[in-house]
């Protein structure tokens, strides 16, 4: 039976799930389900996020100024809450994805040349 549990594998994503947000709102303005779906398709079913995991992290990042939400009424059907990248999200999504490559470069390095 494999060591590698499922709170390991929940940490690992509970990690990234921000920057992965981040990078998806990068593009243009969103609502909760579409990053859903999106984080699913995206990552073939690793990031299957549930509301209870999505709306807390989004609630971090506009706290922290990295994206704001407004509510739109729509024609048909009940308002949706979109979300959408600041300026001060925009660079940290870049600076993030410079150290989430450096992270990703350095584990690699270590998982092969460490055996």
């Amino acid at each position: 039976m494999p060591e590698v549990s499922n709170e390991w594998t929940a940490e690992l994503k509970k990690g990234s799930v921000q920057l992965c947000l981040l990078a998806l709102l990068a593009g243009e303005r969103k609502y909760g389900f579409q990053l859903i779906k999106e984080l699913r398709e995206l990552s073939d079913g690793f990031f299957d996020v549930k509301e209870g995991t999505l709306y807390p992290a989004l609630r971090r990042l506009e706290e922290r100024g990295f994206v704001r939400s407004e509510w739109v009424e729509r024609e048909v059907g009940v308002p949706r809450k979109y979300y959408t990248i600041t300026e001060r999200g925009r660079s940290t999504l870049q600076e993030a994805t410079r150290v989430w490559g450096e992270m990703a470069t350095s584990v690699d390095r270590i998982l092969r040349e460490g055996r």
